[in-house]
Order: C-alpha cells, then structure tokens, then sequence
C-alpha cells in the first residue's frame, strides 16, 4: 500500500494493539526465539509475506510462510498478531484472514471476509476482534476459526482497535466523500463487547478543546489510560497524540509529541515522530517517553515504518522501509539502546511480534 511518500502522508497504515489476556501467550513454540514479521508487500502485486527472525542473532526467514505453503500470503498485508498458539494475519486487498501455525509457518485456515476489507485486530477472552472498511468490527471464535458476529459502527473507516475492561475502543479515521475529497472524523466508537453492540462514541478533543482529527493508532496502557495517536488532516488540523483514562472522568492530555507511530512496555511510551521537509524527505525522532534516544541512527532509519517491543526485555524493533525496495529491522538493546543486529527483511515489513 506504500507507493510514495506523498500516499504514506495521506493514507493511514496503521498496527493493532490489544489488551494483556491471560490466553494470549505471546512467546513463540521456542521458548521466545523468534519473532515474526509482517512484510507488507505492493498494492497489486500480491506479494505480502511473513518472515520469521531468530532474536538472539537476526538470522531471518524471509520467505517463511510462502516456503512453508507453496504460495503467497496475499495482496497487502495489514496487521499480524499472536494469539494462544496461533498467528494471525489480515490481508487487506484479498480480503482474507490467514491463521498460521507459528512453529511451522503452514496455513490453518484461510477466513474469507468476502468484501469487508479487513484491517486491524485486537483480542480478548477466546476472541478475535477485526476493523473492516465496510465499517463493522467482526468477531472471530479461535476455536471454530469463523466470523461469529458483526458489529456495525457509525463512525468513518475504522483503523486500530484496543480491547479494556470488557469493551473495545475503535479508531474512526477517514474517507472520501461523494466528490472524492478526504473527510476526517475525531472520535472513537466503544462498543460492549457482551452485547457486542456500539454504545458510544468518544470525541477526542485537546485540553483547550481543540478536535483532535483522524484517529488511526491506539493502546491501552496498565492503568486503563488510552493514548491515541491522531495524523491530523495535514491542513488546519495538526498531528496530535492525546491520553486519558475513559473510566476517571478524566480530561483529555496533549502529550508532547505528535507521534506517528508508537508502542508500550511497561507503560512506558516508544515511539518515533516523522516530519518532512517541502520536497517530501522524510526525517524522524525516536523518543522514550519525551526523551529523545537512538539519536545516531535517526538518519538510517528516516523511512521508519514502524517501531515494536520485545515485552520479555524490552528490546527495540525498528522496520525501515523505503520506498520500492526490501526493507531492514533494526533491533536495538533495552536500556543502553545500543544496535544488536540489523537484518534485510520482505518488501515494507511494518510490524514484528513475539
């Protein structure tokens, strides 16, 4: 989905988060030995892929899934997750969910999500949550490995999703209206996940009450906060990233960095913030909470594409994917932040798990 620089401002690519659950064990067969990740691919040229990485050297599978099953993974992949003993993958053009054994790489099963344009998941007690284009959060049963139920949403396309104390939080996005302009929404859909029904809508605001547009990445932090990351509608709205605590009461909190992407380790904030100057090169800051870190690197690594934690020690995982060409996890030591290893993986890998 990545063609230009210019498409990545404007289109929002974003990775699912979930709550901690007590049955999402995410280790891999191998006591934690690899990681996985999501190589995104071309938008038409079905060639999204998963590789899998061992963590304690960088040797890497590139091909792994597409070895293990004579094919393919599909036409642009959007978000990968390790749920229970299983990994799953949404692939957002051929509208397909693939479950796939981690100790092997082999296809359980392939989901078809007909035309429903699946996006991000998030799971929870025996469940799967996926965001779909048609605006609907759909439930997968683990077990059966079938769309159990469909909630619809009012909102605009809905992005990244979060699950907290029995409800799901969902990022209502962007669209086209009738004339093809972009539109932009500022809220969350909350939907029961008992009922499974969407019985509010959030609207995200700064403390002086500014809206806070386009809402595509969320987490959900040990203390119920979420932090939201928003991109703005690259004209009078600017990028922002707000937290809150939805159960306090509690105002929304600017935080200090409009960031583009980010994850969460032990309720610590890592994430990366991209500018660009008037030809469109991109540049970044890594920070750790407000801090900046990896400051060294930040010119390598100007085509970040997404920045992921290893939650058993903290490690940094960073994906660099420039434009037209296969991209490189970086992965850096916690605390002294130093570079262990670097490795070239698939074509725009945009997210590792573990």
């Amino acid at each position: 989905m990545k063609r230009s620089t210019l498409i990545t401002l404007c289109t929002v690519l974003l990775m699912a988060s979930c709550e901690k659950d007590p049955e999402n064990n995410n280790t891999s067969p191998s006591n934690g030995t690899y990681a996985y990740v999501l190589n995104e691919g071309v938008w038409g040229y079905n060639n999204a892929e998963i590789s899998r990485i061992n963590i304690t050297d960088g040797a890497i599978e590139t091909d792994w899934f597409s070895q293990a099953n004579g094919r393919g993974l599909g036409d642009v992949a959007q978000d990968l997750i390790h749920y229970g003993n299983k990994l799953y993958a949404t692939v957002y053009m051929s509208n397909t969910i693939e479950v796939v054994d981690p100790a092997t790489g082999k296809s359980i099963k392939q989901i078809d999500m007909g035309n429903r344009g699946p996006r991000y998941m998030a799971s929870y007690n025996g469940k799967v949550y996926v965001t779909c284009y048609d605006k609907s959060v759909v439930r997968i049963d683990t077990t059966t490995l079938t769309i159990e139920a469909t909630c619809p949403l009012s909102g605009m396309q809905p992005e990244q999703l979060c699950a907290d104390e029995g409800k799901l939080y969902v990022c209502n996005s962007w669209q086209r209206d009738n004339g093809g302009n972009s539109i932009y929404d500022s809220t969350l859909s909350v939907v029961d996940i008992a009922t499974f029904t969407e019985i509010a809508k959030l609207t995200l605001r700064t403390e002086d009450g500014t809206l806070a547009v386009n809402p595509g990445k969320i987490k959900a932090n040990d203390q119920h906060q979420m932090i939201v990351s928003c991109a703005g509608d690259y004209d009078a709205h600017p990028a922002v990233t707000i937290r809150f605590n939805p159960y306090a009461n509690t105002p929304f909190q600017k935080n200090d960095i409009a960031v583009t992407n980010f994850d969460l380790y032990h309720n610590d904030l890592y994430a990366y913030a991209t500018t660009y100057d008037a030809e469109w090169n991109p540049s970044i800051q890594i920070f750790h909470n407000s801090t900046p870190i990896l400051q060294t690197y930040s010119h390598i690594l100007s085509n970040a594409y997404s920045i992921n934690i290893n939650p058993a020690n903290g490690d940094i995982y960073i994906c660099n994917s420039p434009y037209g060409a296969n991209g490189d996890i970086y992965c850096f030591s916690n605390g002294e932040t130093k570079l262990r290893w670097q490795v070239e993986a698939g074509i725009y890998p945009s997210k590792v798990i573990f």
